[in-house]
């Protein structure tokens, strides 16, 4: 039975991987960063598979990884999907609070949690980062999100300097757009179902390979600009 971890699984895209992944038989662990707001990922899969964690904290980070190690879990899957969007202001009105916190979550979170995660990681492992198109400079075509785009584009950056570093351990790293998601932080008026993401996500990892480890694509599996 393959075996994956998902950050941010207590609702929207997180808690829609776990429903996907689990019907297709994986062993699925989730994250959220109270058990308190995890009620509809306990009706999925095992208390005991539901794990605290704020990404932005280290101490929660290597508690996960000492839950998974004393468990025997090797991993064949990490889905980095936790992460916020703390405003979505202009140049007037932007700060430095928020893109400080954006980046602890968005950026360092997934990084730090790849660092710890490291001894359990199954050769051929695949890192999944849920990026976004707000994060391709090339794509930057009307300004703003300041804190979103900046905290993304470092996650992609991470992508590249992970990929380099964790290919000769046969670990993949890629990061993915979801595209427009109806879900919280997208918004009622998204196009995009969570059902279609998701499922359009997963087919996209499955076809992926170690020779695409540090690439950037959609849930349609078109590659992206950076």
């Amino acid at each position: 039975m393959s075996t994956l971890l998902i950050t941010g699984a207590n609702r929207g895209i997180g808690l829609e991987f776990a429903k996907q992944f689990h019907s297709k038989g994986w062993k699925v662990f989730g994250t959220s960063r109270s058990l308190s707001n995890a009620k509809k990922l306990m009706d999925i899969i095992s208390n005991e598979n539901v794990l605290v964690l704020d990404v932005s904290q280290q101490d929660q980070l290597k508690a996960v990884k000492d839950q998974l190690y004393k468990r025997n879990i090797i991993l064949n899957c990490l889905i980095n999907n936790a992460g916020i969007m703390t405003d979505r202001v202009g140049i007037e009105k932007v700060s430095q609070d928020d893109m400080v916190q954006a980046f602890r979550v968005n950026s360092a979170g997934p990084v730090m949690l790849v660092h710890n995660l490291l001894p359990i990681f199954d050769n051929g492992c695949k890192i999944v980062n849920i990026s976004s198109l707000k994060g391709s400079i090339n794509d930057n075509t009307s300004g703003g999100y300041y804190s979103y785009r900046m905290s993304k584009a470092a996650l992609n950056m991470a992508v590249r300097s992970m990929s380099m570093d964790l290919q000769k351990k046969n670990i993949a790293v890629y990061a993915l757009h979801p595209g427009w998601v109806r879900t919280r932080m997208g918004s009622a008026i998204a196009p995009v179902s969570k059902k279609r993401s998701v499922n359009g996500m997963i087919d996209v990892i499955d076809q992926l390979s170690i020779s695409d480890t540090g690439k950037f694509y959609n849930f349609k599996g078109e590659e992206l600009p950076w």
